[in-house]
């Protein structure tokens, strides 16, 4: 039976997971917690499913999801996060991920979602689908707009990371970043860097949050 891995920054949340998850069969569970890691674990054992956060060190999971396509597209990916599905759990199903679980959920409700996924159902938020099954209709989100590069540098910046603590977390360049800012300050319609810092919030809380 192929193996299971669980990418989470957080060694208590990999054992959480693995625990709700070890019931399910006689699969070997594997854990990594940072993006690279995740990456190798993912090339050496092609697993056959994947518990995979978004916020990560060494490549986000976004990143990891288009390497996983590129690896093997049958591996079965379940993004299980803290970030909001109306921002994420669209950008997670673009990019081949066959469930969104978000982590203020029971986790216990993530054992029997990860079998339907392991089944081959898609497992996301109505909301998520909804737009997709009524196209063309226009997202007043103004988040969907931005590219996965662009809200992941945008969402470190409202955290308050630097340039370099950015560059550092997505392998990239201090100038590729500053070049990323400069974006989305033209599409954001900001002034100011500054401004940059607290849009990602603000747009959380126009958005319904």
């Amino acid at each position: 039976m192929g193996a299971w891995l669980i990418v989470d920054d957080h060694p208590a949340i990999c054992f959480a997971v693995k625990a709700i998850l070890s019931p399910l069969g006689d699969n070997s569970i594997l854990t990594a917690t940072n993006g690279l890691d995740a990456l190798a674990r993912i090339k050496e054992n092609t697993p056959q499913l994947v518990i995979l956060d978004i916020m990560l060190n060494k490549m986000d999971g976004l990143q990891i999801l288009q390497h996983i396509r590129q690896v093997d597209s049958d591996i079965k990916v379940v993004v299980y996060t803290s970030l909001p599905a109306d921002s994420y759990a669209e950008r997670a199903l673009r990019a081949g991920a066959l469930g969104f679980f978000n982590k203020d959920r029971d986790i216990s409700q993530l054992a029997p979602l990860c079998q339907l996924v392991l089944q081959g159902y898609a497992c996301f938020p109505q909301t998520t689908l909804l737009p997709l099954l009524n196209a063309p209709l226009q997202n007043k989100n103004i988040l969907a707009r931005l590219s996965d590069r662009e809200l992941t540098v945008l969402r470190y910046l409202s955290e308050g990371l630097s340039n370099k603590e950015i560059a550092d977390r997505l392998i990239l360049s201090n100038k590729t970043i500053s070049t990323y800012k400069t974006r989305l300050m033209e599409k954001l319609k900001v002034s100011h860097p500054e401004e940059l810092v607290n849009f990602y919030h603000q747009d959380e809380c126009y958005d319904g949050k």
